[in-house]
């Protein structure tokens, strides 16, 4: 049934094919959310991993791909829209939603980073005047004060 959805909706919107439905998903989404409905148009077709240990292997080939171009010094900014999508892809076949694990982490951090700073203040110092070594000591404490947040 959801087959004949899919063949009524692109007939309705005169897509030919697959690749025509994707390229019509919207560009004015949040790009996360558009990798996902893309990649959802793919799987229709058949074109993705059995479960998700496929996407995870993809990921690590991507992050290499990234590496490489980082150490070549072009096609960074290709390769890291590479590792995004992968990541979208391994969110999808776990059933993780990217918008929310994404904003969850933002909060995440900026709860650590406050909890950084108020440890900094209570040895009298401020964040930028400390070292990176001495911020990864506060960071590492704050995961830990915050653990399960």
């Amino acid at each position: 049934m959801l087959a004949t959805w899919d063949a009524v909706k692109r007939e309705e919107k005169k897509q030919k094919s697959t690749s025509r439905a994707m390229a019509d998903v919207a560009d004015a989404l949040p790009a996360l959310w558009r990798a996902e409905k893309i990649q959802s148009k793919a799987r229709k077709d058949g074109f993705d991993w059995p479960d998700w240990r496929g996407a995870r292997e993809k990921l690590t080939e991507e992050l290499k791909e990234l590496d490489d171009a980082i150490a070549a010094g072009s096609g960074v900014e290709d390769e890291l829209g590479d590792v995004l999508a992968a990541a979208v892809n391994l969110a999808r076949l776990l059933d993780v939603d990217p918008e929310k694990a994404l904003n969850a982490s933002s909060d995440r951090f900026i709860a650590r980073y406050t909890r950084m700073e108020e440890l900094a203040e209570g040895e009298g110092k401020s964040l930028p005047a400390l070292s990176l070594d001495e911020q990864e000591t506060l960071w590492q404490t704050a995961k830990r004060d915050l653990a399960g947040s």
